[in-house]
């Protein structure tokens, strides 16, 4: 309390968590040894740098075991319906800041974004409602509506919101044992999978959320996207020589995919992000054939 107290008089930002600072540097020798991924690996690293750059206040809302029992038959994921007791202005802030980190590596777009940002007109809190609710088309339709690049709008949110989401999913986990979740969304916010795992030397599937990483076991032969199990229309891309180590599970029903990486043990949250951008090449891969990611 003391320290962050004098580095605020002195003007000094408090250090960054030791994962967040791990994460920066395993993506910088990424970008050295892949110099395909550098520029990326720069973009995810300076904002997670600037996300995490001071603490935000969160209190995790308080569920009880029967209510997240009765959601979690139904379908519906824990936040839903839940207020959330958050400093909005340090999360606005925040959102600033991973913007800003952009405006020189995203010259194109984040310029406009860091201008409607610094307005109000994107506000954090009103953006974490509507993906909470189950509707991130809100975002696509209030970027376009700004004149905003959508896709880039899209792709900063969730690095904006990792400080606030994590701790949420954290406190509430133990909750998931109430009950067997079975869809391919979330079952803490309802976010889509930014990648999954084979995890294990029984390589048992898990998808792993791009908002708050919160991890739950899926089939193998399923969609997460449409629930599709012909496995005539399930299939994998990938490298050749990779596939025991990553590729992409696709869905002809719905020409959606997922990314797929085999591991030994659960990815942690920073880890997820190294993951994502080692493995850029599958998203590229799966886009020459016409498939899409989760959305």
């Amino acid at each position: 309390m003391v320290s962050n107290f004098v580095r605020k008089l002195l003007g000094r930002k408090p250090p960054l968590p030791p994962e967040v600072e791990e994460a920066h540097a395993e993506l910088a020798r990424l970008g050295q040894e892949k110099p395909v991924v550098a520029e990326l690996a720069d973009q995810v690293g300076a904002c997670l740098s600037a996300a995490y750059a001071e603490p935000i206040r969160v209190v995790v809302p308080s569920i009880t075991k029967e209510a997240a029992a009765e959601k979690i038959s139904a379908g519906v994921p824990l936040l839903r319906g839940e207020k959330l007791d958050i400093d909005w202005a340090a999360a606005q802030r925040r959102l600033q800041d991973v913007v800003g980190a952009l405006i020189e590596r995203q010259a194109d777009a984040a310029p406009a974004l860091a201008r409607v940002v610094r307005s109000g007109q994107l506000a954090i809190a009103e953006l974490t409602a509507a993906l909470l609710a189950g509707q991130p088309h809100i975002i696509h339709e209030r970027a376009g509506a700004l004149g905003l690049d959508v896709s880039f709008t899209a792709s900063v949110i969730p690095l904006a919101l990792f400080p606030v989401l994590v701790p949420i999913r954290v406190g509430l986990e133990p909750l998931l044992a109430a009950g067997h979740w079975k869809e391919g969304y979330c079952p803490v916010c309802g976010g889509y999978p930014k990648l999954g795992e084979f995890r294990g030397l029984e390589q048992i599937r898990f998808l792993r959320c791009g908002l708050c990483a919160a991890e739950w076991q899926f089939p193998r032969l399923r969609c997460p996207a449409c629930g599709n199990h012909d496995h005539r229309q399930l299939g994998y891309l990938h490298i050749d020589g990779e596939q025991n180590k990553c590729r992409a599970a696709t869905c002809e029903e719905c020409r959606q995919y997922v990314k797929m990486v085999s591991t030994l043990t659960p990815l942690s949250p920073m880890q997820l992000w190294v993951t994502d951008v080692a493995t850029v090449h599958l998203d590229l891969l799966a886009a020459d054939h016409g498939f899409s990611p989760p959305m």
